[in-house]
């Protein structure tokens, strides 16, 4: 029996650009403009074709090459069956002659491809290719014309894959070489952690099945691998092509990278790329992304290919240092090597936002749900996607913001515009908090009309605009996009303040599930994820599976001490501060070693830090840390000397760090967290409410809480670990709060600094 040949699925436009690309990066607001304008003039001349002339029409075809079949897909512009005429529109700030005298051979390229999956499909001898080019700043149409054998067309095909083929040649080969490692590759310990193992097995079952499940397990399991390990052996039985592993912070993507140099070391051959944002990955003097300011933006797709081969051939992990690297070597952008990379790869590590984000995802990634379906989605530390969803899904846009078009040499038709906006604006906002069901349809109208015109005028400049008026293009744009989403039930229209509008995110959970559906399974782990009904319905996963691994440690290991008669509550933290101060103070001196203080706000932990003279091993969270600094920060706990931390709860280290052994010895959490009360989680608190629920709880406590817990999390890193925890709250005493700290906690109440002390000092003498 022959061997069924091997499918490789690809998007036309994609393919063509990806091989026959040339030039510069330009992320100027001018030219980022004028494609926005060139969508625009595309919709309008779709609009004009003839009855004749259909639209967005779905085009296939397979080219079969040594062994392999190549699976194309795209949409051509227009077709129109009887003259078998296939149609590309292309907005352009080229003129006629210069066209004429220059054809852009992607686009030609494309339409070609268009061409002779149509005629192959259809099994004609020839096709007709137009190309419509129209102008951005005139609007004149002008429409070259080709007509190609479909064997012409087919031997076009041929010579572009042949020099793709290339790259394929070094993929199927180490394609084999990746097989046989993930054949043979082992759990990388001589034995799974407490625990571990259990979620491990989750994982698979549910990406061999193609479900989704929350999974809550202890900190210190090792979660990361023990989804990360099962991922890829289920992609070596073939039931996944790749793996996506979304993180909310940095420090958790670097965890997901060591994991794969884990395997690694273990004998897995793998790719992998982590996603850094753009500016975060530049390699450049200044951030500026065009050919003008930057070396590595000018000529880059000229150089780009060479980059990827290289960069593929020489390493298994894509991360910053290897993009930087390469990115200087071959004299191109890092951060568009790291996405071309991200085709090449099978483990990608990113941000929420290049999955979630209504704008900011991944197009090459998010729009081929042919790879996606083939792909199980990780997300890691999953109880910070709630309100990481309602940012993403959340806008303000003011009138003083328009205001700004009234004066300057705008044109006449952009100033009445934006004064039918403001007003428009204005009348919605007479005072803040308040709240609409829905934008009224003349406001929308309103701010369409300013952003046409807007566009109109930008399309139009021969130099970059200001600043501020290039800010408020984005702020409307990303404002009007967002009503495409927009229902009463999980937005609202809000007013923070006087002449603002927001439009303000309350539940995520259907935006959240539209984009994991795209996946074959989904599994979201975090420490915090109980109640397992909050966050089904959070993230729009009601038919999900749950599972809740007990912790593997001893709890003896952890020495848990509440003081229940000191207040935190806003209204007594004056009263209550010095004895505050004291316990923390009797906390630490029964024991010498590192500690971290936890506290709701910066202006909490201000307050108590500048009451604690006696504490000469201060070391404060600020505001405004750089990367470095955080980095500083951390750092300082394993250099020997005795450190006490001051972090504030939800932040960048009440989770996702590991301080094991004498790196930590405890930590004191100073109130229950609650989110200080506002308008906006009042707004959220009745969206629950009016279904029937408790909105206090899932506006303010849960969310609460689950920073309690994070931070707490940071004590018991492995079974070696002891440590201790002191709760300053009154709170914690209640049955509801109770009910929500993990069952195996132990909690001892303490009346005074001195017998705390006395316990403690019997606690660590053991």
């Amino acid at each position: 029996m022959m061997e069924k040949q091997k499918t490789i699925e690809f998007s036309v436009r994609e393919f063509v650009e990806f091989i026959l690309r040339s030039g510069d990066i330009d992320t100027r607001f001018l030219s980022a403009k004028r494609a926005q304008e060139g969508i625009r003039l595309h919709q309008k001349l779709q609009g004009a074709y003839p009855p004749s002339f259909q639209s967005e029409v779905f085009l296939e075809g397979d080219y079969p090459h040594l062994g392999y079949t190549l699976h194309f897909e795209g949409r051509a512009d227009g077709l129109e069956e009887a003259s078998h005429t296939i149609d590309e529109i292309k907005s352009t700030l080229y003129s006629e002659q210069s066209l004429r005298e220059k054809p852009n051979p992607l686009h030609w390229a494309q339409l070609k491809f268009y061409g002779w999956m149509y005629g192959e499909k259809r099994g004609l001898e020839e096709v007709h290719l137009r190309l419509s080019y129209i102008h951005v700043e005139t609007e004149e149409v002008f429409s070259p014309e080709k007509t190609h054998s479909v064997a012409e067309l087919r031997d076009f095909v041929g010579e572009v894959v042949a020099r793709f083929w290339k790259i394929q040649e070094l993929i199927n080969d180490f394609e084999k070489i990746r097989d046989q490692s993930i054949a043979a590759l082992e759990f990388p310990y001589p034995q799974y952690r407490r625990g571990q193992r259990q979620m491990a097995v989750a994982v698979y079952r549910m990406i061999e099945q193609g479900e989704g499940i929350l999974i809550e397990a202890p900190t210190g399991i090792g979660k990361t691998l023990a989804s990360i390990f099962p991922s890829v052996k289920a992609m070596g039985q073939g039931l996944i092509k790749g793996i996506y592993y979304a993180t909310g912070r940095n420090t958790h993507k670097l965890l997901a990278r060591d994991a794969h140099l884990l395997l690694k070391k273990r004998g897995l051959r793998m790719k992998s790329v982590v996603l850094t944002a753009r500016e975060k990955i530049c390699i450049n003097e200044v951030f500026e992304c065009n050919p003008t300011a930057c070396p590595y933006a000018k000529g880059h797709y000229d150089r780009v290919l060479e980059g990827v081969m290289d960069l593929y051939q020489r390493e298994d992990v894509f991360d910053l240092q290897a993009l930087q690297d390469c990115g200087k070597k071959h004299r191109v952008c890092p951060f568009e090597l790291a996405l071309d990379m991200s085709d090449l790869s099978e483990l990608i590590i990113g941000d929420y936002n290049y999955i979630f984000h209504p704008k900011g995802y991944i197009q090459r990634l998010m729009e081929r749900k042919s790879r996606t379906m083939k792909m199980a989605l990780l997300v890691d530390e999953a109880h910070n996607l709630t309100d990481r969803g309602r940012e993403m899904y959340s806008q303000d846009l003011s009138a003083g913001e328009i205001s700004l078009l009234f004066e300057g040499k705008f044109p006449k038709r952009l100033q009445l515009a934006a004064e039918d906006a403001f007003d428009e604006v204005r009348l919605l906002s007479p005072q803040g908090e308040l709240s609409h069901e829905k934008l009224p349809g003349k406001c929308t109208a309103a701010l369409l009309h300013l952003q046409e015109e807007m566009g109109r005028y930008l399309a139009q400049l021969e130099e970059e605009p200001r600043e501020d008026v290039m800010e408020l293009y984005f702020r409307l744009s990303d404002f009007l996009h967002l009503l495409d989403f927009y229902n009463p039930r999980d937005f609202t229209i809000f007013v923070p303040r006087p002449q603002v509008l927001e439009i303000l995110c309350l539940n995520p959970a259907q935006v959240l599930k539209n984009r994991r559906d795209r996946f074959k399974s989904c599994i979201y782990f975090s420490a915090t994820l109980r109640p397992f009904s909050y966050h089904r319905e959070i993230f729009g996963e009601e038919e999900a599976k749950v599972m809740a691994i007990p912790s593997p440690f001893d709890p003896g290991q952890l020495l848990i001490l509440h003081v229940p008669e000191i207040s935190t509550k806003y209204s007594q933290r004056e009263v209550s501060l010095p004895r505050v101060v004291e316990y923390m103070r009797h906390f630490t001196g029964a024991h010498r070693g590192n500690y971290l203080y936890f506290f709701p706000s910066y202006a909490y932990l201000e307050l108590v830090q500048r009451e604690s003279h006696w504490d000469e091993h201060q070391h404060i969270q600020s505001t405004d840390f750089t990367e470095r600094e955080r980095e500083e920060f951390i750092e300082r706990f394993f250099t020997g000397e005795e450190t006490h931390g001051y972090a504030v709860m939800g932040g960048a280290f009440s989770e996702g760090i590991d301080l094991k052994g004498e790196a930590l010895e405890g930590a004191v959490i100073v109130t229950i967290a609650l989110p200080a009360i506002n308008p906006r989680r009042n707004l959220i608190q009745r969206r629950y409410t009016l279904e029937g629920k408790n909105g206090f709880d899932y506006a303010y406590t849960i969310p609460g809480m689950m920073k309690v817990l994070q931070a707490a999390g940071r004590i018991i890193r492995s079974e070696e670990d002891r440590g201790a925890l002191l709760l300053l709250d009154q709170r914690f005493q209640e049955e509801k709060i109770r009910s929500l700290l993990p069952r195996e906690w132990r909690i001892q109440e303490v009346h005074s600094p001195a017998k705390m002390e006395q316990i403690l000092e019997n606690f660590w003498k053991e």
